[in-house]
């Protein structure tokens, strides 16, 4: 029987063994100073000794019989079990544990326990007796009833030839690993008591796997775990019910993201207590990344969906191509000459001045959509529908603003001026227009109505950038004449129609092509490539307060920019950047 004990290694969370023997107590542990048994503050010694027939499971990596020590590191929880002999029955504990159960412990100190055996009465006449040995957290119960052992060691008496089954338990955190001695396996045990029988019920802390991934340049501590920059996953098993505090550290020009999995929000630390298996991401992100570098072929346009940039390219032929918004390889999605171009997560959508054509976002069949010029900006609404003018080339009143949905186009507003620029709220188209009274922005009904005036900025004034969101319509302005709104990005409210100008921090302006403004949450942003220096990126709120450089110098290649709830994208210097908020 002893053999097929010490078979079952004990699951205990031990460190060093010092010693154990059947009758010798280990030499103690000695430090620099010469005194036995001290540790030092970070360790304690714990000492088990048995009397009579049985032995004490736990303790350190071997079964104790006689006297034994171990030395744990400070905290340590050690959880002991007395093992009777045939014959033998356990009395109890004492010393640091009392009763006789199970002795769990925690060494915050030195402990000493003892555990005490005494011979068993022989079972009655015609009766043989069932002892259930039961290690680790767990809980065993009999059928027919007698034994209900509760992370102890218990016996029964039954009837000679009589057939029980035992079914075993595990308690929270633990997992049932086997039976041993009369009983092998992990299902019911099943006993045909013709004789005395001994049972081992083995339940062993249960095991969960923490995996981490990374994305991006950063780092994941805790654990034991350290995930370097983008990895597809680390892991690490520990004992259910573990607490684990993970955190996540940036790389220099690097800001952390948020975590995603079991972990949410963008603190650097995510607290855990891990009951089953787990996984966590964590996203990185540089705060300055070049999409696509300066190679002298990229286009001065950008366009967003949710996950991609897209942009045109005009050597070796003129396309179309697109990146992640993350960086990435970049990708030839259409061939083609695009003076605008807008997408969603659907469809790409651009215009030579002559046409419009569509591609899926991932490349595929370019369909025609549009032919008659000169075509202007374009713009999409939330259901996908695309929006453009047809420009009046030097016929007035010629021109006409246009829907298309499902590939059918409707024209919405005919005998219009429009001269390029469009924008798209919940309720109405709104472009620039240019007749005889002058500059004007105009609006319609999405699907057709009455056309409005809400802007009149006179003659030799040109609206050349328009955008929206629920409150305000933000533009910028051209005068071929002295004025001091000239180039300056200003917001008319929806409701009233006043007018203020929020790029007064530029300082003066002059006419500047390729002028360029988008909105997000109620602020806005700007390049800014005349008068004034410094040149760049700017922003300002949408009641024109907090105004600052976003990423400016001393020189003007500063062309398109779009922005999202994250980051802000432009051209600059021949190369696409994205710069986080």
């Amino acid at each position: 029987m002893r053999a097929r004990m010490a078979g079952w290694v004990a699951a205990a969370l031990a460190a060093l063994v010092v010693g154990c023997g059947s009758s010798t107590e280990a030499p103690p542990s000695s430090t620099p100073d010469g005194g036995p048994g001290n540790t030092g503050p970070s360790q304690f010694n714990l000492k088990v000794t048995t009397a009579g027939n049985g032995l004490v499971r736990g303790a350190g990596s071997a079964d104790c019989r006689g006297s034994c020590s171990a030395t744990y590191p400070a905290g340590t929880q050690v959880h002991l079990t007395a093992v009777a002999d045939s014959g033998s029955t356990f009395v109890g504990w004492a010393g640091a544990c009392g009763g006789s159960g199970t002795c769990d412990l925690t060494l915050d100190a030195d402990r000493e326990v003892s555990a005490t055996f005494a011979t068993a009465p022989p079972p009655p006449p015609n009766k043989h007796r069932a002892t259930v040995v039961v290690q680790g957290k767990g809980r065993v119960t009999s059928a027919p009833a007698g034994l209900d052992c509760d992370s102890a060691t218990c016996s029964a008496n039954f009837d000679d030839g009589s057939s029980v089954s035992l079914t075993a338990t595990a308690s929270a955190g633990y997992t049932f690993a086997g039976w041993g001695n009369d009983c092998s396996g992990t299902g019911t045990c099943s006993l045909s008591l013709s004789r005395d029988v001994n049972v081992f019920a083995n339940f062993v802390v249960q095991q969960v796997h923490l995996t981490v991934a990374t994305t991006g340049p950063g780092t994941v501590t805790g654990a034991n775990l350290n995930c370097g920059e983008s990895s597809t996953g680390c892991d690490v098993t520990v004992a259910a019910g573990t607490p684990v505090t993970l955190t996540a550290a940036p790389a220099g020009g690097v800001r952390f993201f948020g975590w995603g999995g079991a972990c949410t929000g963008t603190s650097t630390t995510c607290q855990l207590t891990l009951q089953a298996d787990t996984k966590v991401t964590a996203e990185f992100q540089s705060e300055v990344l070049a999409l696509a570098p300066n190679d002298g072929t990229n286009g001065g346009i950008i366009a967003l969906n949710s996950t991609k940039v897209f942009w045109p390219r005009y050597s070796n032929g003129n396309a179309i191509w697109s990146t992640g918004k993350n960086g990435g390889a970049a990708v030839q999605v259409a061939s083609g000459y695009a003076t605008a171009i807008v997408a969603d997560d659907s469809y790409l959508y651009w215009t030579d001045g002559s046409s419009i054509y569509s591609t899926p976002v991932g490349g595929g069949q370019i369909a025609l959509l549009f032919s008659g010029g000169p075509i202007g900006k374009l713009a999409l609404d939330e259901t996908g529908a695309l929006y453009w003018t047809v420009n009046s080339s030097g016929r007035p009143s010629s021109g006409s603003v246009h829907r298309m949905q499902d590939r059918t186009d409707t024209m919405l507003a005919g005998g219009q001026n429009p001269i390029g620029a469009v924008a798209v709220d919940a309720t109405h188209l709104y472009w620039a227009d240019y007749a005889s009274e002058g500059g004007t922005i105009r609006r319609v009904p999405r699907k057709g109505g009455s056309v409005e005036s809400v802007l009149s900025c006179g003659l030799n004034c040109y609206p050349q950038a328009i955008r929206l969101d629920p409150d305000n319509v933000y533009f910028r302005l051209y005068y071929t004449v002295s004025s001091a709104a000239n180039g300056h990005v200003q917001a008319m409210s929806k409701s009233d129609f006043r007018v203020r100008i929020l790029s007064n921090g530029n300082g003066a302006a002059s006419y500047q092509y390729g002028i360029d403004l988008d909105v997000n949450a109620s602020v806005v942003y700007w390049n800014w490539l005349g008068g004034n220096g410094p040149y760049g990126i700017f922003r300002a709120n949408a009641d024109g307060s907090g105004f600052k450089g976003v990423d400016t110098s001393n020189e003007s290649n500063w062309y398109a920019l779009r922005v999202d709830d994250t980051a802000v994208y432009y051209w600059h210097a021949g190369a696409i950047i994205r710069r986080l908020k």
